[in-house]
This record gives C-alpha cells, structure tokens and sequence, in this order.
C-alpha cells in the first residue's frame, strides 16, 4: 500500500483563479484529487422547475436547462449542513425556493440571473443561521421577452456532485504538471554561448546574470524542453512526480479553500472504503 500525506500549498491567487503546489502524493492521487474538484464536491444547482406562466418564445424545458447552468453561490455558514444532506442521502429534505416573475410592459427586456429572487430553504435548518443563496452573477441572460410576454416561475435548487451533472461543478476543468526541475550544467557562459538557450523559451523562464543562466521563475516552466533540445550540454529538464503545479478557476460557488477542503475529504473517505472492502476479501 502506498502511503501519501498530501500538503498543499497556494503560490498564487486572482480573482477566482488559483495556483497552487501539491506535494508528497503520487500521480495517480493527483488525478484521483483533479477529479474529486470537479465531480465529487456537492454543491447547489437549480434541478426542478415549475412553470405557472410562459408566454416567451423559448421552451419550458430551455429555460430551465438555462436555470440549472447558473452558478449559485453558498454562504459558507450552511455549506456543512447542506453537505451532510447531500452525503447522508437526504439531498430532497434540503431544498432552496427561487422565484422569478417578470413581465415585459412596454417595451423588449432581457430577464437576467439577478431577478431570480430567493425565498428561503422549504427544510428546517439549526436556529440562529442566518443565511442567504444568489446567483454568482447578476447578469446571466436568461431569456429575452418581448412587449407583452411574462414569465412566471418557481425554481428548486439541491445539492448535487458534477459526475450527475455538470451543473454542480464548483470549478472550470483543473489543469495540473509535474514540479519542473532544471539543472544547470554549465555554471559560467562564455562568447554569449548561452544567449540562444534563454531565448528559445517560450514562457521566459531563464535569464543571463552576470554571465551565468539563471531560473527567473521555476513555476512557469511547461516543460517543453526546449531549452534543453537547443542547448543540450548546458541545460537539462527534468521533474519532480511527487509534486504538482494545479491551475483551477473557480465558478465562485464557495471559497476554493472550502473546495480544496472537502475533495480532500472525498477521496479520504473514499480511499478508506476501499482499504476495508479489500481487507474484507482477503481475509474472506
């Protein structure tokens, strides 16, 4: 059995974009982690919608498809109980009220996420939380209504996990690499001998300080080895397979570390499962 003790450890931050090191796992747990953030983190999503009026050009069945694709953000304070919801298989007994009502009088509007109004949770959570659920963005189109048409709305948003749908992803496709390593064989360059091999890189990784190649910056290294296919004697590439680079956009549904958190949780869950499930053949 091969023993893994993950740390990570966050070496850039964006808006919603996140850069971040995994170290001390093994490639395979570093794929099992990439797909655990995108299909194994329960999250909102509207999956039911009822119609009470429909006089626009689009199909019911459209416009809830649209619903569904919006992004709701959590407030972290319920996020553990709609969790356990989720993982204790009572996703239905934790549902959230959206409606949207809207009527174009005189003249063409588009209906946005913004007017998707929350009424609350139709379950009965602990006393004294206070909380609130809402779109990501305000100005997702919904659908575009002409002089005289209405819509009239009641959505219910639960709790799901991406591999039912893409709809309860909490991030965009995660990308990872291995940890470049580049080792310098030549200490000094003579005659601009080394000139060539820093400006073939295409991220702008190295650099000439006095008369020597430096890293300027290891982690935008892409490991294309191009440095080294032009400059074989002086530079060579390699990596490190216990450490990962990950890039993730976050939909902004929840904190990533919220995110990072509980796939990290899954696969421990996950990981244990299987570990009494084979013992459990073995010994039988």
């Amino acid at each position: 059995m091969i023993n893994v003790d993950p740390s990570i450890k966050i070496l850039k931050k964006e808006g919603e974009d996140i850069e971040f090191l995994l170290e001390n796992v093994t490639p395979a747990f570093a794929n099992s982690f990439r797909r655990a953030l995108l299909s194994e983190v329960p999250i909102l999503a509207i999956d039911e919608v009822v119609f009470l009026e429909n006089t626009s050009v689009l199909f019911d069945e459209v416009i809830a498809h649209r619903l569904g694709m919006i992004p709701l953000k959590i407030d972290p304070k319920i996020y553990e109980v709609l969790k356990e919801c989720y993982f204790e298989g009572k996703r239905d007994d934790c549902v959230m009220l959206f409606t949207l009502e809207v009527e174009a009088v005189d003249r063409p509007i588009t209906v946005t996420s913004g007017q998707l109004k929350f009424q609350g949770s139709l379950s009965q959570f602990p006393v004294n939380i206070d909380f609130t659920i809402e779109p990501v963005s305000k100005n997702i189109p919904i659908v575009k209504l002409e002089r005289g048409q209405k819509i009239v709305l009641e959505a219910y948003a639960k709790m799901g996990v991406g591999r039912e749908h893409a709809k309860w992803q909490p991030v965009t496709s995660p990308g990872y690499k291995y940890m470049p390593i580049i080792e310098i064989l030549k200490e000094e360059c003579k005659n601009n001998e080394c000139q060539r091999c820093v400006e073939v890189c295409p991220r702008n990784v190295l650099a000439i300080t006095n008369g020597k190649i430096t890293v300027t910056d290891l982690y935008q290294c892409s490991l294309c080895r191009a440095c080294e296919e032009e400059c074989p004697d002086i530079i060579r590439i390699k990596w490190d397979s216990s450490k990962f680079i990950f890039k993730i956009s976050n939909l902004g549904v929840l904190p990533i570390e919220m995110i990072l958190d509980t796939a990290l949780e899954v696969l421990t869950v996950k990981s244990h499962s299987f570990v009494r499930e084979l013992e459990k053949l073995i010994s039988g």
